[in-house]
């Protein structure tokens, strides 16, 4: 997923979170959510061709699934036809 993500806290301890298309200019796919302390749910405003909250939602969920593996666990290969992403070992690739 190529975004970025940013944050805004208020002194209240709300927090808003925005993600943003980084795929270049014009693209106009975004997503916020706003925690509140205390708050059991989170309200999720998206908009775009890319539903990035979508994308994020299911990639916890996959981090989940892998047992929460730490960032140390992550690599990447890069050659002059591509790059891979892995995890524990470059055989096993995640993302080409």
């Amino acid at each position: 997923m190529q975004c970025r993500a940013f944050s805004d806290l208020a002194g209240s301890g709300e927090v808003t979170v925005w993600l943003l298309d980084n795929r270049g200019p014009g693209t106009g796919s975004w997503a916020s959510v706003e925690y509140e302390p205390g708050a059991d749910e989170y309200t999720v405003e998206q908009a775009g061709d890319r539903r990035l909250w979508d994308e994020t939602e299911a990639a916890y969920l996959w981090w989940l699934r892998v047992g929460r593996p730490g960032r140390e666990r992550f690599g990447m290969t890069v050659t002059l036809t591509g790059q891979n992403i892995w995890l524990d070992s470059p055989e096993n690739v995640i993302r080409r």
